[in-house]
């Protein structure tokens, strides 16, 4: 008998096992989706294949299964870069260069089965999605998330680095990292102009941008090379856009130990600082002339006033001694009193040069 429990006993279990496996059979018929996440993905619920040749295809700047037909030339290329590398930069008829406007395309030619269709976001003869991420807006695609690109409404473009990164600026007119916020000076469309280095547009560039301390933007590869040519100052507006108080005491020093010829011990200049836009007068020096205001050497010479009785000195000698050389015996004395008749001792600069050009202008009449 116990046997007998035993055999109905296993019996029973078997006939449980094997309405198990005819349930998760049936179960495998009616969703094999289910049962395989890879086909899943591969094929959604309209029979679209989401990941059929992803990563396949593309160029060096996107991933993309489709190519762009370019209105303007009505030529095939994989995007807007590669468009604008072969009819712009590398063109050798400048009336033939011309870029591409990416909204204005209205052709795609699918990667997968060379299909020309309007634009959308799947291939409507093998139904492979054109890009993991698609802009219908920019006609965009892209199989490299990794970039987290996002649209920007208030750019009119996507961009990429992930949305919760960053914010917009609407002074500036462009999408700034979150760091910068409230952190740095606005300038009216800093990003919509050329990069002041390269010439390169800045607002649709694939390159990263740096934005400076006075507001203006660079490229980021532009503004290291300055760097690495000890260029320190915004090409644009000249303020320095590093701390350069290492560098002010280090001028500081070399000043200290240069003192000027006594000639030039006296002379005053001034100047307008680039850093603080204040205007001083300042004792001249060769290496560097110093803010009196942020003790920044950012400047620029507005004047010199030179050690005025000093040239006088020697201008109106070296003109005496020039006339008595080069004029006939009976007419120095005249040029000579001429000269100091014209108040050549208090004359400026300019004026001293205007008397120097007419009288070398009569003596080539005579020597002629």
């Amino acid at each position: 008998m116990q046997s007998n429990e035993s055999e109905d006993a296993s019996t029973n279990q078997g006939e449980v096992c094997m309405s198990s496996a005819v349930d998760s059979f049936r179960a495998a018929q009616e969703s094999p989706a289910q049962s395989n996440p890879a086909s899943a993905r591969d094929t959604d619920s309209n029979g679209l294949e989401d990941t059929k040749g992803e990563l396949q295809h593309g160029c060096e700047h996107y991933r993309r299964r489709c190519k762009l037909v370019a209105p303007c030339c009505g030529e095939i290329f994989w995007c807007r870069h590669c468009h604008n590398d072969a009819k712009s930069d590398n063109e050798v008829d400048p009336k033939k260069r011309h870029d591409l406007e990416r909204k204005n395309v209205k052709e795609l030619v699918c990667a997968l089965c060379d299909t020309r269709q309007p634009v959308s976001q799947h291939c409507q003869h093998c139904f492979v999605t054109f890009g993991v991420y698609s802009c219908m807006e920019c006609i965009f695609f892209d199989d490299e998330t990794a970039k987290k690109q996002f649209h920007c409404d208030d750019c009119g473009i996507c961009r990429v680095g992930g949305k919760e990164k960053f914010f917009h600026c609407q002074t500036c007119g462009c999408c700034y990292d979150k760091k910068l916020q409230g952190k740095h000076i606005c300038v009216q469309n800093s990003m919509k102009q050329n990069c002041p280095v390269c010439f390169e547009f800045l607002f649709d560039s694939v390159r990263p941008t740096a934005v400076l301390k006075c507001g203006h933007t660079i490229h980021e590869a532009c503004l290291t090379s300055m760097t690495q040519n000890q260029q320190m100052s915004c090409p644009i507006c000249m303020k320095s856009y590093m701390d350069m108080a290492p560098y002010w005491q280090h001028l500081d020093a070399e000043i200290a130990v240069t003192p000027m010829p006594q000639d030039y011990a006296n002379w005053r200049v001034d100047i307008l600082c680039n850093d603080c836009n204040k205007p001083s007068r300042v004792q001249f020096h060769i290496l560097g002339l110093k803010c009196s205001h942020c003790r920044s050497y950012n400047t620029r010479r507005i004047k010199l006033e030179e050690n005025q009785a000093v040239l006088d000195a020697q201008l109106t000698e070296t003109a005496v001694q020039g006339y008595r050389t080069e004029l006939a015996p009976s007419e120095r004395h005249d040029d000579a009193v001429e000269c100091k008749q014209n108040g050549a001792l208090s004359m400026t600069i300019q004026e001293k040069y205007d008397l120097s050009c007419n009288l070398q202008h009569r003596r080539s009449l005579m020597i002629s």
